[in-house]
């Protein structure tokens, strides 16, 4: 028995000797803690009037003296645009943060993110507006914080910026005039910037040739970047353009002509269209139009006076490819004649074309050396150059396939590399070759009779064809003398083309 006591009395004893606090044992589960990081610039003051109940808010200045002035209760010290790129993390003693919370004062609920910084555009309505952001960390055991880190936000709205898009207008050197010369259609492009972000321009306001108050016209800013302006009056006019956001801030008010920009023209004048033929002058170093001249003498000896029209295109043609085909698409035939040298730009122009003679428009062009190949508007299967020493002498005569009395023979020398092509008989439903070189001689650098000029068609549908497209790669003039004046003549066979050809 004594010893059973003596036991009992050690063993409470060895307890009370060897008791401790065991870290092991789990402790409370502890919510997450939040913070959150800014940076801005522009110091902003705010004074609270207890009576009113509202705030004052001073920027970039001195305060009021005897008004009290602080930054608001978890207020951000400084003014900042509506664009905002805020950074947060979070803590947990006793887990792992697994994502957040955060919503803005404009919000209805939480999001929940497992982000830790987030670019933000808030909805700015005013010339100076205050938000807070409100972010809390939820940890793994979804614990959240129950204090979540705020930042209250003094928010100045800023003005959109707007701006012609770069070459989207025509400059002095390009059309070599002070004056841009279009038809009735003309696109004008834009870019439009804001600090705030651009989603915040809501609105684009352009007017022609008058900014009254009721001459504007308003423009989903979202959707537009450009506007293609039609059925313009002939005469002088000028294109405005401004830019509205959601704070109902303007931007600056941009033009066309624009007076103050000397690179720029400082004339835009409409052209009429006259009848239904059009002649392109793609011969920007021609600065004396000599090869215009002569083009327009042609036509006006079969057509009349001023029953065509004329397109001098300079050494770039229109930004917008819808100017390129409405200008074509005004006219039921083109003649366009390309640079004796280079320079021309009718490779740009390839969709407009392809589009206009698929239409049913009547094509044709004078396109000397043919540097490309590669024309979706007259697929080619080879071209090669007839003269590799740059030189085809007067009197080589250029032989009709149609008829020996449109015969022509070279009336000056030609100084340039010209070639032969064929047409790639895949891609149209029906050619015709209308001139070939004369068959070589023991003197000449070509072998038997190479084609110089064709006509093709393209296959629209099953039963019409496109209109009729006519290549021909020897030059009709040099910009100094015109070149194809012997036997019938260039002029002749403009002739044919207009009253045979192009006149079904």
């Amino acid at each position: 028995m004594n010893r059973k006591g003596i036991f009992i009395t050690l063993f409470f004893v060895s307890c009370s000797l060897w008791e401790y606090d065991d870290p092991s044992a789990p402790i409370d589960n502890e919510v997450p803690e939040t913070y959150l990081s800014l940076i801005a610039t522009d110091t902003v003051y705010a004074h609270y009037d207890s009576t009113s109940g509202e705030f004052t808010y001073a920027i970039d200045e001195e305060p009021l003296a005897g008004m009290l002035w602080d930054t608001l209760d978890h207020a951000f010290t400084t003014i900042t645009t509506s664009k905002q790129h805020l950074h947060w993390w979070g803590e947990d003693k006793d887990g792992d943060i697994i994502g957040y919370k955060y919503k803005w004062n404009s919000d209805s609920s939480w999001t929940f993110t497992s982000e830790e910084e987030g670019l933000f555009y808030v909805p700015i309505r005013a010339d100076l507006d205050i938000f807070w952001f409100e972010v809390k960390a939820v940890d793994n055991d979804n614990l959240e914080d129950s204090t979540p880190a705020k930042l209250t936000l003094p928010i100045m709205n800023s003005a959109p910026e707007i701006s012609f898009r770069y070459n989207s207008n025509p400059f002095v050197d390009n059309i070599q005039s002070d004056t841009s010369l279009t038809f009735p259609t003309r696109t004008f492009v834009w870019d439009v910037t804001d600090q705030d972000g651009i989603e915040t321009v809501i609105d684009i306001y352009y007017a022609l040739d008058d900014t009254c108050d009721t001459c504007w016209t308003q423009l989903d800013a979202a959707a537009y970047s450009s506007i293609t302006l039609t059925d313009l009056m002939p005469g002088y006019h000028r294109f405005f353009v401004k830019a509205i956001d959601i704070a109902g801030a303007e931007s600056n008010m941009v033009m066309f002509p624009d007076s103050t920009n000397p690179n720029e023209p400082g004339f835009w004048r409409i052209m009429p269209i006259r009848g239904d033929v059009l002649l392109v002058d793609d011969f920007a170093q021609d600065s004396q139009n000599n090869a215009q001249n002569w083009y327009k003498g042609v036509l006006n000896s079969l057509l009349g006076e001023n029953t065509f029209s004329v397109w001098e295109i300079g050494n770039e043609l229109p930004y917008s490819s819808n100017d390129v085909s409405a200008n074509l698409k005004y006219f039921d035939k083109v003649f366009w004649y390309s640079a004796y040298t280079g320079g021309e730009t009718y490779h740009e122009a390839s969709s407009s074309l392809l589009n206009y003679v698929m239409g049913g428009g009547h094509l044709f062009l004078n396109a000397p050396e043919l540097k490309d190949t590669t024309f979706s508007w007259f697929p080619l299967e080879d071209a090669s150059v007839i003269n590799p020493s740059g030189r085809l002498f007067s009197g080589t005569n250029l032989e009709s396939q149609v008829h020996d009395s449109l015969d022509i023979s070279l009336s000056q020398l030609v100084a340039i590399r010209v070639k032969s092509f064929t047409p790639d008989s895949s891609e149209f439903s029906s050619i015709k070759n209308l001139y070939s070189i004369e068959e070589a001689d023991s003197t000449d650098e070509w072998t038997g009779s190479p084609n110089i000029c064709s006509l093709g068609r393209f296959q629209v549908s099953p039963t019409d064809e496109s209109g009729k497209v006519v290549l021909f790669s020897i030059p009709f003039h040099n910009g100094s003398a015109p070149v194809l004046e012997g036997g019938a003549t260039a002029a002749g066979f403009i002739d044919y083309l207009l009253h045979e050809e192009f006149a079904e």
